[in-house]
This record gives structure tokens, sequence and C-alpha cells, in this order.
């Protein structure tokens, strides 16, 4: 593989530092969108291949990363504004084709509703579903519903300081369907939660919650990447990678 050459560097958005790093490479622009508390760097290889065939575009949200903390909550839709503002300062522009991994799932959900006219495709990677503690909750017990409840409520318990259940909120009252192709990865291995946790039966939920993701869009597909936990981009880069190059070539074809 060539060496890619990005343009890397920082914008002041609302006071505060963001760092971004992209490619120019034609169209269309994918972005990508990480997990909550991960920064750009867990698509450095699934980012660096794509740029080889067409323009890419990855960011550290405020309070992860190289770009600088936020003193108070934020929403899903701060999250949008703040990537607008990012994307307009650069030489990138649409369509765009958003790649959302876990929460950040959620954050491409809300950017394709806001901007429509500006969205081509979607690959949704193993993404958060709407409201999933609560879903959790049921098979809880003792410490660890707690825990999760606790998380759930508390924007202070993450490091982006990011409000959820308004999130939540704000993704149930956009709209919710699209006309554009929609891919669905979902993992096939349990996540490790930890002791005392019923991995098999919190995995069978997020499955057959992130299932009805294909309501979505018409043009959808899903993938079952069975050899990948939560981060099937790092498992399983490849599978990434050919499942978003197949979405280019639909595009451009």
């Amino acid at each position: 593989m060539s060496i890619i050459q990005y343009n890397k560097g920082y914008h002041k958005i609302n006071n505060h530092r963001i760092y971004y790093k992209h490619c120019q490479n034609g169209k269309p622009t994918v972005i990508f969108e990480s997990g909550l508390g991960d920064d750009s760097s867990t698509w450095k290889e699934v980012q660096a291949e794509l740029s080889s065939i067409t323009s890419t575009f990855s960011y550290d949200r405020t309070g992860t990363g190289k770009s600088e903390s936020k003193d108070d909550p934020k929403s899903g839709i701060d999250i949008v504004q703040n990537l607008t503002k990012i994307v307009d300062k650069t030489s990138l522009g649409p369509p765009f084709i958003l790649v959302g991994h876990s929460f950040g799932g959620l954050i491409s959900r809300l950017f394709a509703s806001i901007n429509p006219d500006n969205v081509a495709g979607m690959v949704l990677i193993d993404a958060a579903p709407v409201n999933k503690e609560i879903s959790f909750q049921n098979v809880l017990k003792g410490k660890e519903k707690e825990k999760i409840i606790k998380y759930l409520k508390n924007p202070n318990l993450n490091n982006e300081m990011l409000d959820k259940i308004k999130t939540y909120k704000q993704v149930l009252k956009y709209k919710n369907t699209f006309n554009f192709p929609l891919t669905v990865i979902i993992r096939g291995l349990a996540k490790c939660y930890g002791p005392n946790w019923p991995e098999a039966k919190l995995l069978e939920i997020e499955q057959e919650l992130q299932l009805d993701y294909k309501n979505l869009s018409d043009s959808n597909k899903t993938v079952i990447a069975e050899k990948s936990g939560h981060y099937i981009h790092l498992d399983e880069p490849e599978l990434v990678i050919n499942e978003i190059k197949e979405m280019i070539n639909k595009i451009n074809n």
C-alpha cells in the first residue's frame, strides 16, 4: 500500500480545539464516527485502505484523543453540529458515506436525519441501539443493574460527558427512514462486560435490537461478523473495508 498523505490539524469549534485527519481523493467522502470514548486512531487501518480509492475524514470528538475536553454535558445534536462545522472547514464535500461504530452509529443516524441530501450511504458497525440499557436491565441484577442505569443517567460517568438519555430522545424525534443504502454489521461474539454479567444473553438482546436497523432503509444489508467482538473494524478490518468498498461502488455506478 502506498503511503497516504493526510491533511491533519485542528479547527476551533465553540472555543474548543478539535483534531481532524482527512484525505481528499475524489467522491464520495467516507466520514468515520467513533464509539463513545474512542478517538480517530480506532479507524487507522480502515481509513488508510479506503483513502487509496476515495476521500476520507476522521476526527477526535471533544474529550477524546488530541481534542480538548468540554466542561459541561453535550448531546448527539451538539456533536452533529460540531462535525458539520469541521467538515465545512475542509475541502471535502458530499456525497457522504457515514461509518459509525457503537454510539457513533447514533451520531451517524442523527447526521443523516439532519442532512439527508448530503448522505449517499451508511454503514453501522455494531451500532448502539436506542435505550439498550433499558433492555439490558431486564436481565441484570444487583450491582450490575445499578451500574448500567447510573451510566445511562449520569453524563459525568463517561469521559465525553455525553448525555445519553437526551441523545436517545433526539434520535427518536428525527426522521429515521432513509432513501440511501444501509449496511448493518453486527458482532458475532459476546462482549466482555466482567464477572457476573450474562454476556451471552446481552449479546442476544443486542443482536436482536440491531437487526431492527434494517427498517431504516428499504435498501439494506445485514452482515454478522462471526469472528468479531464489539470492535469489528479491529477484529475483522477486511470485512469492514470490503463492505464500505461495495457501497462506494454502488454509489459511483
